[in-house]
């Protein structure tokens, strides 16, 4: 009976130990990311567009100061538009940043040598229509102007509209614009609805008289209300080549400072709302709808390697890149894999 019973206790202290270490294992992946105490910070640009769809997790990190617990000096550049970032990051002043789909996949067809480190953001509900509150239904819109802005995900989604609703777009007029132009004409009366990304959407509603028709997730269309992807898009970090294969160690701790940003909003929601809110100069109110339209996230999924793979086709059609990158071929999991395991699904 004494042997069974320390037989039985040895398999349970085996169970044990392993229970304890698979555990720790996630623990023990982000510890490895973080820097020994007192060991030099690394110096790291990170650039960005100053938009809460492509930089809430790097302000979060700056701000509270995870950016520097792992180790790092950032300086973060703030660029009026995805063109300006972009040419940065060619000119060889930022060798990492965030941007949206649209504008890395155009960088990476010239062919550039740049590649995917993580998701920051699935923007797909940040991309919108809004219309005028009074109207009814889309037959209301046949014979009206609706902007939009050529070779953006702003034509994307209105494309993705018209073909999930059965809207014909040649009974209405086309107008290119840009946001800002767009919301003031949009407030005139100008044209009558407009295809644009938060936080343009928001404003163009608390200012404007606006109502959200659809979202690239949900419809609000009279008698159509619902969930539906019909369109899907999102905000990224990328880096070059050069800069991932000398900085492996640099960008592992950058994951780990947004992955505790990226906690942090989910958990302190009023705290980051308001962090936020200063930094994009948006209303407590604003900020919290802008954010609600986005699902934060670092993780490379299968979603949105289909969601970027489309944005190639859509840029393609259009002749604006003149190769068709997959996505599969640059996005670099390894990463944020080394970080944070769980967080990549792709295949």
């Amino acid at each position: 009976m004494k042997c069974i019973q320390h037989h039985v206790t040895q398999q349970s202290t085996r169970a044990l130990r392993f229970f304890r270490v698979a555990c720790a294992l996630p623990a023990l992946a982000l510890a490895a990311a973080l820097p020994v105490p007192g060991a030099a910070q690394t110096a790291v640009t990170i650039g960005a567009g100053k938009d809460p769809n492509l930089a809430a997790q790097i302000v979060i990190a700056r701000d509270k100061g995870f950016f520097k617990e792992a180790g790092l000096d950032v300086d973060i550049k703030f660029f009026p538009s995805a063109g300006d970032l972009m040419t940065a990051v060619v000119g060889g002043s930022v060798p990492i940043g965030t941007s949206g789909a649209t504008p890395t996949t155009t960088l990476r067809s010239r062919p550039f040598p740049v590649r995917i480190l993580s998701q920051i953001s699935d923007i797909s509900g940040a991309q919108q229509i809004i219309v005028k509150q009074n109207l009814k239904s889309l037959d209301e819109l046949y014979g009206k102007k609706i902007a939009i802005m050529r070779g953006t995900a702003s034509e994307s989604l209105f494309n993705s509209f018209a073909k999930a609703y059965g809207f014909d777009a040649s009974k209405v007029e086309l107008v290119n614009m840009a946001p800002a132009e767009m919301l003031a004409s949009f407030s005139r009366g100008t044209v009558d609805a407009i295809s644009v990304w938060e936080p343009n959407t928001t404003r163009a509603r608390r200012t404007a008289n606006g109502k959200v028709l659809v979202t690239g997730t949900k419809s609000m269309i009279p008698g159509r209300e619902g969930e539906r992807r019909i369109y899907g898009d999102h905000s990224v970090l990328f880096a070059t080549e050069t800069y991932i294969r000398e900085h492996p160690a640099a960008i592992r701790a950058i994951l780990a400072a947004l992955l505790k940003a990226n906690e942090f909003i989910g958990s302190n929601k009023a705290e980051a709302t308001a962090l936020l809110a200063k930094e994009f100069g948006l209303e407590l109110a604003d900020m919290a709808d802008v954010m609600a339209s986005n699902n934060y996230t670092l993780a490379l999924n299968d979603e949105m390697v289909r969601d970027l793979d489309q944005v190639a086709d859509f840029l393609y059609g259009l002749k604006r890149i003149q190769s068709q990158p997959k996505a599969r071929e640059w996005i670099d999991p390894d990463l944020l894999r080394a970080v944070r395991p769980q967080l990549v699904t792709i295949k």
